[in-house]
C-alpha cells in the first residue's frame, strides 16, 4: 500500500517533468510547418486557377464590348470597321471607345475582317495563335 508521501512525491516529480516541457519539441514543430506549408500549397493553387479563370472572362468581356462597338460603328457609318483602332479614330473624329485595351496576357487583340464579317479573337493564355485556348467572338 502505498502511502501519502510516496504519492506527494510521485505527484511533485509529474508536476517538475511538466514545469520541465513548456516548449515544443523539434518534431511537434516539424508536424505544424509542414501542415501549414501544405495548406498553403492548397490554398495558392486553387487562388491562381481561379486568377486565370477571371482572366478568360475579362477577354470575354472585352471581345463582347468588341462586337458591340463594331455594331455600333456599321449602324453608324454603314461599313464594318477595317480595325479595332478605327473605334478610336472614326471618321468624323466621335470615337466610339477611348482606347484599344491589350488582353489580360498584355498582347495585343487580333482583328481580321473577311468581307462583310469580322472575327476579333485573344491569342489567350499561352499567347500563340491558333490554339485551343483562343477566345474568339465573329460577326
Amino acid at each position: 500500500m502505498t502511502t501519502f508521501c510516496e504519492l506527494l512525491r510521485v505527484a511533485r516529480t509529474t508536476a517538475q517533468r511538466a514545469e520541465m516541457r513548456k516548449g515544443m519539441t523539434l518534431i511537434e514543430i516539424m508536424i505544424v510547418v509542414t501542415l501549414m506549408v501544405a495548406i498553403m500549397g492548397l490554398v495558392g493553387y486553387n487562388v491562381i486557377g481561379q486568377a486565370d479563370k477571371a482572366n478568360v472572362g475579362l477577354a470575354e468581356t472585352q471581345l463582347r464590348n468588341f462586337k458591340e462597338n463594331c455594331t455600333m460603328y456599321r449602324i453608324q457609318y454603314k461599313k464594318l470597321p477595317e480595325s479595332l483602332d478605327a473605334l478610336v479614330n472614326t471618321p468624323d473624329n466621335h470615337s466610339i471607345i477611348t482606347e484599344v485595351p491589350n488582353d489580360p496576357w498584355d498582347n495585343a487583340y487580333n482583328y481580321e475582317k473577311t468581307g462583310n464579317k469580322i472575327k476579333i479573337y485573344s491569342n489567350g493564355p499561352d499567347g500563340l495563335p491558333n490554339t485551343e485556348d483562343d477566345i474568339v467572338v465573329q460577326l
